[in-house]
């Protein structure tokens, strides 16, 4: 009796594990029809964020791009800050000189040196008044 006791006893086991190995393979197989039904999402998820990775990217370059255009711009108005401040007095001196001033004057009001007061005298005193000599010549 005990032998059948045993012999029961292996089988429920042999039993037991054959249901086992049948609840795994339909788990597996379930798994594997989970991933197929979940692959065309995932597919179109990972196409979704290569999009949209490629046009981050994208937006980064012209992001650069725009800052590169504003630095070569500052520098570009800071040059021109730089040439108008550096001309302004012989802009003024010119003007003045011609309404007639003298070199003395302009070098006392613009703060020129005495030669280039001189020079812009010579150059705009009264233009209209004379011809140049080029076309006085012609």
């Amino acid at each position: 009796m005990t032998e059948i006791i045993a012999m029961a006893s292996d089988l429920t086991n042999l039993l037991l594990a054959g249901c086992l190995i049948l609840l795994l393979l339909n788990l597996l197989r379930g798994r594997r029809q989970g991933r197929a039904a979940r692959d065309p999402r995932l597919e179109s998820l990972q196409r979704d964020l290569r999009a949209l990775t490629a046009a981050a990217v994208g937006m980064g370059e012209r992001v650069l791009e725009v800052e590169r255009r504003q630095r070569r711009l500052a520098e570009k108005q800071e040059n021109l800050d730089l040439f108008e401040s550096a001309n302004q007095p012989y802009e003024q001196a010119i003007h003045l000189a011609r309404q007639g001033v003298d070199a003395e004057e302009l070098v006392a009001t613009c703060g020129l040196s005495r030669s280039e007061a001189e020079l812009i005298t010579i150059m705009h005193r009264l233009e209209g008044d004379q011809e140049p000599p080029s076309r006085a010549a012609s």
